[in-house]
């Protein structure tokens, strides 16, 4: 392959790779100062969200240096967006006695055009969502997964930040309960992303049909509150 189109790949790769953290981080913030973690409790958590299925997928593929510690932006933009949710997302005190949640009327203006309906998260949560499918998928078809493995990695990519994330929450992953298409949607849009792959699509089409069925069979179990069984 030409040098400049290598080149072109790994950054469209990478620029993904960002965006997807900065989504996840951002998810991971709000989750926790609702479920009334403190600073620094909720910037675990955006990294625990932003950097845990890719770091499984790194350790499992054999992958090192870890992605994240190979290039300190991604931390780094962690902790940018962490502090942003922060000073934007009111700790949700309603759980400790004789506290009232916290409110403020600027930041919490923001905070309801960002995170103001459960529609506008779920969707932040499902673009994530797809471009995390589609990177694990990826990066296990180039590291030589067989097609029928390849989208398993991609929904521990996209998954397990969460999961790991409700472990610290100190209760059952909401993926092993019955609940609306999450695994379900990321593992449609890497079977998507395989499919175009094998069928000699580029990578960035197989991405973009990625998204579109990941967001779409996310979007639609919330839409129709079609769960899991």
């Amino acid at each position: 392959m030409d040098p400049e189109i290598t080149d072109m790949v790994l950054l469209f790769q990478t620029v993904i790779q960002w965006i997807a953290i900065m989504l996840s981080a951002s998810t991971g913030v709000y989750d926790a100062r609702k479920n009334g973690m403190d600073y620094f409790g909720a910037l675990v958590i955006a990294v625990i969200v932003a950097v845990g299925g890719g770091t499984i997928r790194d350790l499992l593929l054999d992958r090192y240096p870890l992605f994240w510690l190979a290039d300190p932006i991604y931390l780094i933009s962690i902790f940018i967006v962490g502090i942003i949710g922060i000073i934007l997302i009111p700790i949700s005190r309603t759980d400790l006695p004789g506290k009232q949640k916290r409110s403020s009327g600027f930041f919490q203006s923001i905070t309801r055009l960002i995170f103001g309906t459960s529609g506008t998260f779920a969707f932040i949560d499902s673009f994530a969502l797809g471009m995390w499918a589609y990177l694990g998928t990826m990066y296990a078809l180039t590291s030589g997964i067989p097609p029928i493995i390849a989208p398993i990695m991609g929904v521990i990519t996209a998954s397990f930040g969460g999961v790991l994330r409700d472990i610290l929450f100190a209760k059952i992953p909401e993926l092993f309960k019955p609940s609306q298409f999450y695994a379900i949607a990321s593992f449609a849009g890497a079977t998507a992303y395989v499919l175009m792959s094998m069928a000699g699509f580029s990578s960035t089409d197989g991405f973009i049909v990625c998204m579109i069925v990941t967001v779409f069979v996310r979007m639609t179990s919330i839409r129709y509150n079609i769960t899991s069984f």
